[in-house]
């Protein structure tokens, strides 16, 4: 029997995002029912005398409807994130993955990975690169950002340029491939343009992610946000450059949070000082800015939100040894964002140490190591395999422990 006086437990994270999904199908399904109702006859009509003009069935002409619109708004992501490619070329920046929807193109230790994966909640596509010097990196990184907004731009102008040249040869849109191509360049050529115009405007994402408008208002405005973008990217360098966190100039790293903008940046900035102070195994100072960290989570990306509720995760089971809190933690950061199968790996196996799953936390473990060796080496490589090996011990202890008992 269901008992209605007690209230209905909170929706997770993903509960709510599946939630908000289904509403906003269902406010789409309402509105194209009322404008079917009101305007279906025409549109049927349209679409029988397009058929029998092309002399193909209509069933036909609705297919390659609902196959080319999903492909051309694809390509128009493609361009998108193509440009942003040239644009860190130009800038030289060193690419270090590609998102195109489905399509994910990550640059492995031994390659690249090519993967067709479910896109990012609220994410169509991304390109991530990071400066491979610190030297003029304002308007560097506005090259990179630009190039994205910039590439839709011109090749939707192309394309609707090249549909006006069409118009003055109407025969063509009495062919099926002349009719096709006649409305692809119509259609992908405003998309594009409408893309790159609103990838322009200084908007606030609520995903955590920054517009390419916003950044370059940014840069373009100066003032402490935009240090904090330079100062993002320059852990990024020193990073990728090889630099061990501990060996981070501390006077940066206190510039880097010195510089608040009520933004995903101060995220960024305390999690970034959370990985100075923990390779210097300063305890203190690594949980109060996980804290910060913490408190901040909202502003920053999902995957971002599983990543630091993970890391305190790790910390809990370690440093402090609180079992409860590392189980507390690592479910925050599950109801976050679901785990696939490669991510907190390192998380969980710490975890599983502590509530003495000795087997588990072995095969975490080795999972962890495994994807760390397959990942670019950095500078807080050494430090991931040096905490790897510090867990192994642990476990290996334990487990002779278990046997002499």
């Amino acid at each position: 029997m269901i008992d209605f006086s007690q209230p209905d437990a909170p929706l997770t994270p993903e509960q709510q995002r599946k939630k908000q999904k289904r509403q906003t199908w269902l406010a789409l399904g309402f509105v194209w029912g009322i404008i079917a109702v009101l305007d279906g006859r025409k549109w049927v009509h349209s679409i029988l005398y397009k058929a029998a003009i092309l002399d193909i069935s209509w069933p036909v002409l609705v297919l390659g409807w609902i196959i080319g619109l999903p492909i051309l708004y694809w390509l128009v992501i493609v361009v998108h994130e193509g440009g942003h490619v040239v644009g860190a070329l130009f800038a030289r920046f060193q690419i270090l993955s590609f998102v195109a929807s489905w399509l994910h193109v990550k640059r492995k230790a031994k390659g690249w990975q090519i993967q067709l994966r479910k896109p990012a909640a609220k994410l169509s596509g991304m390109v991530q690169a990071f400066p491979t010097h610190d030297r003029n990196l304002r308007s560097r990184y506005a090259l990179f950002i630009a190039g994205g907004p910039l590439a839709n731009i011109l090749t939707g102008a192309l394309a609707l340029y090249s549909h006006s040249k069409l118009s003055a040869a109407p025969d063509i849109i009495f062919s099926v491939s002349g009719y096709a191509l006649y409305k692809t360049l119509l259609i992908f050529g405003w998309l594009s343009v409408a893309t790159g115009g609103l990838n322009l405007l200084p908007l606030n994402l609520t995903s955590g992610h920054i517009i390419d408008g916003r950044k370059l208002w940014h840069l373009l405005k100066g003032g402490p946000v935009m240090r904090q973008h330079l100062g993002l990217l320059y852990f990024q360098n020193l990073t990728y450059a090889g630099v061990r966190p501990r060996d981070w100039e501390i006077e940066q790293v206190k510039a880097f949070l010195a510089n608040q903008s009520n933004s995903v940046l101060d995220f960024y900035a305390h999690f970034y000082a959370y990985c100075y102070y923990h390779d210097c195994k300063d305890l203190e100072s690594t949980q109060s800015h996980l804290n910060e960290a913490i408190a901040l989570r909202k502003m920053s990306p999902i995957a971002l939100q599983q990543q630091v509720l993970a890391e305190a995760a790790y910390i809990a089971a370690l440093h402090t040894h609180d079992v409860e809190q590392a189980r507390y933690w690592l479910d925050c950061a599950q109801e976050a964002k679901p785990f696939t199968c490669e991510e907190g790996l390192f998380s969980r196996a710490a975890v599983a140490f502590v509530e003495r799953q000795f087997s588990e936390a072995e095969e975490w473990l080795q999972a962890a190591r495994q994807q760390l060796q397959e990942t670019i080496q950095t500078g807080s490589s050494v430090q991931a395999f040096e905490c790897m090996n510090d867990l192994q011990a642990k476990i290996q202890h334990a487990q002779a422990q278990l046997q002499l008992v």
